[in-house]
């Protein structure tokens, strides 16, 4: 009866959960180049470089304003008006007029400008003592605000302002990157560690095995009891469910990580088997900083800090054009210009060059808005942003303490987790080998061996799980302090 029993609920080998035909062979992967492979391809890493792109383009373009302008202009009138003086002998004045002008205006980074322009007008008439004329103009202004809008870092506010946005999309990006290795990382490691369990499985499954094979004959020799065998026989059926649940969470942890390193639907890259070779790291070579070095390492290096000193100047550089735009206005304008009117170009180029007529203006305009309501409500607008600004940093510095504080507990708990689970682990096996020593001289039960072979899977189990936490805290740590690197990850 129980071979029968065995030969149908107890395979030799464990069931796994059926595999493709076509499923390609395995590939060797590093933490490193799961970590790469990742960055490469993550599409939500790609939108926020995308974003900075066009940050990017934002913060060239606003320098825009500064570029000069040329300008051009071309004109023709012809009129003809009735004469009615009868000493001239003609009875209407007709006369024809082409206009050209060109001119560069060059925007200061004081807030000014300056403009040169030169215009050329040709007449020709019936008129006999005027019949051909030609008018030259050279001018050359300046403007300049001294009170509202005046200087360079109101002129230039614009473009600041687009430039730490810029920073702060570049750092949103460094975020990005630390989030996804981070994912990258601890989902590698819930791989490495589902494969050690999975080995683990193996070896209590085998043990279970080796058991039920002694109770057997110990059963046909007439020494031993149909009750070992069946306590033996539940024993190994557990242990080829736990082998069925350990090849499952294996391939739901390698699906996991394909998942971050080939976003999209193709079915070869689906299909492949990963093999991790990174191992866990040794708890006898991991160190961990204090809270306080490892908060003064954050507070340089967290992106999200940065971030906000970047909101900061953002918010403090829109407060300086507001509250220069509250001011009055006061400008200043200075003009000289030179022309001259003569009978052929070339001596009213020359006349107008040599400035010969010149005439020099300067002057000052004022004036002041009354009440000046929306001014002032958007200054005050503006020094509530910085302020909120400048909170939510404090408010930022005081979750990264926690965070920090937090990770560098996780770890040093981690550290003594693993030395305790390998102390453990250890101690279980020399129990289990004493015990099955002990049953053989038939000073024990069979109730004890299995119970030591539990206690040795559990042990073994933590020690793995125990090993996988510290990977994961240290990876954390790093995050804690904004230091994460593919370079580093795999500690």
């Amino acid at each position: 009866m129980w071979s029968v029993f065995l030969a149908v609920a107890l395979p030799q080998s464990a069931p796994s959960v059926p595999a493709p035909a076509d499923r390609a062979p395995a590939f060797e992967l590093t933490l490193l180049e799961a970590a790469r492979t990742a960055l490469e391809n993550d599409l939500g890493l790609k939108l926020a470089e995308t974003s900075a792109e066009i940050s990017q383009y934002a913060y060239e373009g606003s320098w825009g304003s500064f570029d000069p302008t040329w300008r051009i202009n071309a004109g023709y009138r012809e009129d003809e008006n009735r004469n009615n003086n009868p000493f001239f002998g003609i009875d209407s004045i007709d006369s024809q007029q082409l206009d050209l002008g060109t001119g560069l205006n060059l925007p200061l980074l004081t807030g000014g400008a300056v403009d040169l322009s030169f215009g050329q007008s040709n007449t020709d008439s019936n008129f006999a003592l005027f019949q051909r004329s030609v008018s030259e103009r050279i001018a050359l202004s300046f403007n300049q605000p001294l009170l509202r809008g005046a200087g360079t870092a109101f002129a230039t506010s614009t473009q600041r302002e687009n430039e730490f946005r810029l920073r702060r999309q570049l750092e949103g990006v460094r975020h990005a990157r630390q989030d996804l290795l981070q994912r990258v990382t601890q989902t590698y490691w819930d791989l490495v560690s589902s494969l050690e369990q999975e080995r683990v499985a193996d070896e209590t499954l085998a043990l279970g095995r080796e058991q039920l094979l002694q109770n057997q004959r110990r059963l046909a020799a007439g020494v031993g009891t149909e009750v070992e065998v069946l306590q033996a026989e539940t024993n190994v059926a557990q242990r080829v469910e736990q082998k069925l649940a350990r090849e499952v969470t294996v391939r739901a942890a390698a699906d996991k990580l394909k998942g971050l390193m080939y976003p999209g639907t193709q079915t070869e890259r689906w299909e492949r088997e990963i093999k991790p070779v990174t191992e866990l790291p040794d708890a006898d070579r991991a160190s961990v900083p204090s809270w306080t070095a490892a908060f003064a390492v954050a507070l340089v290096e967290r992106s999200e800090l940065r971030q906000q000193l970047f909101q900061i100047d953002e918010s403090e550089e829109q407060l300086l054009r507001a509250s220069s735009l509250r001011r009055s206005q006061l400008d200043f304008s200075f003009q000289t210009s030179s022309a001259a009117i003569e009978r052929n170009e070339g001596d009213a180029l020359e006349s107008a060059f040599g400035w010969e007529y010149p005439t020099y203006a300067a002057q000052l305009n004022f004036s002041a808005p009354i009440g000046n309501r929306a001014a002032l409500s958007a200054e005050r607008s503006a020094r509530a942003a910085v302020r909120t600004a400048r909170l939510t940093y404090d408010q930022l510095e005081s979750q990264i303490v926690e965070e920090v504080r937090a990770a560098v507990r996780n770890t040093n708990y981690s550290l003594e987790a693993v030395r305790a689970a390998a102390a453990s682990a250890d101690l279980a096996r020399r129990q289990l080998a004493a015990e099955q020593t002990r049953y053989r001289e038939g000073l024990s039960t069979n109730f004890q061996v299995l119970q030591f072979q539990q206690q040795l899977g559990e042990s073994l189990y933590s020690q793995t799980l125990a090993r996988a936490n510290l990977a994961k805290a240290l990876v954390a740590l790093r995050r804690s302090q904004g230091v994460l690197d593919p370079e580093c990850i795999g500690l």
